[in-house]
């Protein structure tokens, strides 16, 4: 299950920027100084969310401060919600639009998260859910409390998560959610590079 790596040096800021770049489908400079378009508003914060990261991690206050403030300038701005250190490489956000995420949460590698989505704690504590690599988050779905999901699984739209999901690359959805598939996200992936041959 997820325990992320995070961004400790500059070589590394790089690479996951690289990395980034390219699930963010190369957004050119010009698009996100301009604002210009949901993919650009997006890579922004992806970039200001890493580097703030980074800036946390290497304990460089001044820096930290001065991206922090434009980063939250930003997440307040499109209600995206995402805190440091809690997403690891790879963490795609589909839609500008609502997106919560706890604080304690802990979400793996190449995670796509969808819409009006919330990774929350549940009830009175402050427990919150672990994703594994490569989950899909579905509009408007809601996972709650010290929930753990598998590697690849799918939780569809609207789906409330409230038990874990240890079996890998399965679809999960429903209130609350339950499989409703074997065909997680590798099958998607595989159904969507069918589809552009």
């Amino acid at each position: 299950m997820s325990e992320h790596k995070t961004i400790t040096t500059r070589e590394e800021l790089k690479e996951w920027l690289q990395y980034e770049h390219r699930v963010y489908g190369n957004v050119s400079g010009l698009k996100v100084l301009l604002n210009q378009g949901e993919k650009a508003v997006l890579w922004k914060h992806q970039k200001l969310l890493r580097k703030a990261e980074y800036y946390l991690n290497t304990r460089k206050r001044l820096l930290l401060r001065l991206t922090r403030f434009r980063l939250l300038k930003l997440q307040s701005r499109y209600a995206i919600h995402v805190p440091l250190n809690s997403c690891g490489k790879g963490l795609k956000i589909m839609h500008v639009g609502p997106v919560l995420i706890n604080k304690g949460a802990v979400l793996g590698e190449d995670c796509v998260l969808h819409m009006n989505v919330g990774i929350v704690a549940g009830g009175t504590n402050d427990d919150a859910p672990v994703l594994g690599n490569r989950v899909i988050v579905g509009y408007g779905a809601v996972i709650l409390g010290k929930t753990r999901i598998a590697d690849s699984v799918a939780v569809g739209a609207n789906a409330v998560v409230n038990k874990d999901v240890t079996e890998e690359d399965i679809a999960v959805a429903g209130v609350p959610a339950r499989k409703v598939s074997d065909r997680g996200r590798s099958a998607w992936a595989k159904g969507a590079s069918k589809d552009s041959e």
